[in-house]
């Protein structure tokens, strides 16, 4: 059971970080004081940077057993509707904030250290201000796709390790 619920933690990270790399590419790519490779390789670095933040947030931290225990504390029996809405919810977060920060952060260093020294900004204000924009984005969309796939995910997986 502990290896199916890390599969199914391992393949939905993958999945919402897909989606947040592909978000922070458009997101930032309008943003006319970045100057950013062709969208295509921007779009590929930026979901290769967030699979690789993503999964290592599932191995490293809980996010599925928190949501358990909150669906646990709220009543909420698995397979129903409310223990999936109340299950996503640390996954999402988690997962948005920490790949979203991370994602934007190694962006606008590399931005930074392009910038000569006597005309940038401070680095933490260059970098709230390229991951604020994402961070409702990434939350909601993580949400959305956590309560919508997860439950194919986790059929699938159940169903193959049968």
């Amino acid at each position: 059971m502990k290896k199916q619920e890390k599969t199914i933690g391992l393949i939905m990270a993958v999945i919402m970080s897909v989606a947040m790399g592909i978000l922070a590419s458009i997101v930032i790519y309008n943003d006319p004081k970045t100057q950013t490779p062709p969208l295509p390789i921007f779009c590929l670095i930026n979901i290769v940077e967030s699979v690789i933040v993503g999964v290592i947030v599932a191995i490293f931290i809980p996010l599925g057993k928190l949501g358990m225990a909150l669906a646990k504390k709220a009543k909420a029996m698995p397979p129903s509707l409310k223990f999936n809405l109340i299950n996503s919810i640390p996954l999402a977060v988690g997962n948005s904030v920490i790949v979203s920060a991370v994602v934007s952060f190694i962006g606008v260093a590399t931005a930074y250290a392009k910038i000569p020294a006597d005309q940038a900004p401070p680095l933490l204000v260059m970098w709230l201000g390229s991951w604020g924009p994402l961070l409702i984005p990434s939350i909601v969309i993580s949400y959305l796709l956590a309560i919508l796939v997860a439950p194919i995910v986790v059929k699938a997986v159940r169903k193959n390790r049968n």
